[in-house]
């Protein structure tokens, strides 16, 4: 069972079932017309959203990139210290080729209509688009460790569209790892860092890219200062794999920093499997401003009552723990 099932199971068990159920079915009825303007590879689309009722305002006009046949809007977030950082989103139409590879994966079937690159590898949909704890674990990494970044080398897991692994990069982190399960957001990561945060600025000679999956714990993380997570706690499965590979970072000297969003359903398994890891470790989370998302969000990725989107963005409290490694016990540092 892909992630997406799984996450779509637990949105019925806390959400009102029979509303989530008909915002499913009846998604592709409300979907408004999108007009595209469409380029080469490699440089910018404009995109319009425009309502098939003519009595709407006409929606913004953003800057539109094509990255592997994957169309995406740019979204700029301000960091602190840092100044605006600019991200790749997928667009609604590609979010939703995005969710019917997941669909599809689940049922071994063929992917129709859509090209190779916008197949998935495990049949997640998620990291194809901002999340608030990013922008709220980019702020509290550059609000602290100023004098050694340069000498620091940054680990994010699941960094999806990469805001904090691009803020890191920028803020002077000698070498950053970005890791993902997935390929379409490492791609736009990737195109993220070479093209759109500053005409004379590739950040790729100090991010590098990598596949790692948290559940395969037969593959160790790579060395780094500093482990971060931003929103990767989506069930109680990752939840509990964060833990682990916390307790793994801060064994080795490692700092680990964590943001989890309102309303994720792994944090408390996180918790749970972290005090089970490290008997008498001092952990706890702690409210940290983050921002929420706004832009089009296909429903089975962000159902339409999260608190995690609003039509402007606007702060929204996240869930933070910094944890270094002198809060692990002497007894169980081993």
């Amino acid at each position: 069972m892909t992630m997406l099932y799984r996450i779509l199971l637990m949105q019925i068990l806390l959400l009102d079932a029979e509303a989530f159920l008909s915002s499913c079915h009846t998604s592709s009825a409300r979907r408004t017309g999108t007009a595209y303007s469409y380029g080469s590879h490699g440089y910018p689309l404009y995109f319009q959203a425009k309502s098939k009722s003519e009595d709407v305002s006409p929606q913004p006009t953003y800057m539109m990139h094509d990255v592997d046949d994957i169309t995406c809007r740019e979204v700029s977030i301000d960091v602190d210290t840092v100044g605006p950082v600019t991200i790749l989103e997928a667009t609604a139409e590609s979010q939703e080729v995005l969710v019917d590879a997941a669909l599809a994966l689940d049922d071994e079937e063929e992917v129709v209509g859509g090209p190779p690159h916008l197949q998935l590898d495990v049949g997640d949909p998620y990291g194809s688009v901002l999340w608030p704890a990013a922008s709220a674990v980019a702020n509290h990494l550059m609000k602290s460790n100023n004098e050694d970044r340069n000498r620091h080398t940054l680990l994010e897991l699941g960094t999806g569209t990469g805001l904090v692994a691009i803020s890191a990069a920028i803020a002077g982190y000698k070498t950053v790892i970005a890791t993902d399960y997935e390929s379409v957001p490492l791609r736009l990561l990737e195109y993220s860092a070479s093209k759109l945060n500053g005409v004379d600025t590739d950040l790729t000679s100090r991010i590098t890219t990598s596949k790692l999956d948290i559940c395969d714990f037969g593959v160790p993380l790579p060395d780094a200062d500093i482990v971060v997570a931003a929103d990767i706690m989506y069930e109680p499965k990752t939840g509990r794999a964060t833990a682990h590979r916390a307790v793994e970072a801060l064994r080795r000297g490692s700092r680990v920093v964590i943001g989890c969003s309102p309303g994720r359903p792994g944090r408390p398994a996180f918790l749970e499997e972290l005090r089970e890891l490290i008997p008498g470790i001092e952990a706890k989370f702690d409210d940290a401003e983050g921002t929420t998302c706004s832009g089009p969000r296909h429903e089975l990725i962000c159902g339409k009552d999260s608190a995690s989107i609003s039509e402007k963005p606007k702060m929204l409290l996240v869930a933070l723990m910094d944890l270094s490694p002198d809060c692990v016990p002497a007894a169980s540092s081993t």
